[in-house]
């Protein structure tokens, strides 16, 4: 199982406006180039997290992104959901299994399980908390992301 890039690169947008947001909006252009993302795509990508209510988009010349929330109070999962969907990992955890009775099916509980599970991990992780580790990182001079 692999998570798209519009999962992971919504997570490293919303924390490079995290990261940037203190000296103002943070434009499409900064984010592009802190996270070697196009703006085309950012701009995809934006769209279902300024929805969820994640991010404020601000117009004219000194526009950009802001947090709708405090990083705090945003998580993984939060990104994850507003950008990807539905995080269930397969349609018949959401039951509309086109199979067998589901009354019966063995494997159905299997798939809810792991689908909670990762929501459960996701849900504990805070872009405050990212944005910490961050920082720790960048003392030791070891920061990376996997692109």
């Amino acid at each position: 199982m692999k998570m798209s890039t519009k999962g992971r690169y919504a997570v490293r947008i919303l924390l490079g406006i995290a990261r940037y947001q203190k000296s103002g909006p943070v434009s499409k252009k900064v984010i592009a180039g802190e996270e070697c993302i196009s703006a085309d795509y950012i701009e995809q990508i934006i769209v279902p997290l300024k929805n969820d209510g994640l991010v404020m988009g601000l117009r004219g010349v000194k526009g950009g992104f802001i947090l709708a929330k405090d990083p705090a109070k945003i998580t993984v999962y939060d990104i994850l959901r507003a950008s990807e969907g539905d995080m269930t990992i397969v349609d018949c955890a959401r039951n509309d299994c086109k199979g067998r009775d589901k009354t019966i099916c063995v494997t159905k509980p299997v798939w809810e399980g792991a689908s909670k599970v990762l929501e459960a991990y996701f849900s504990k992780i805070t872009l405050k908390e990212l944005l910490d580790q961050e920082a720790d990182l960048l003392k030791n001079k070891a920061a990376s992301y996997t692109i």
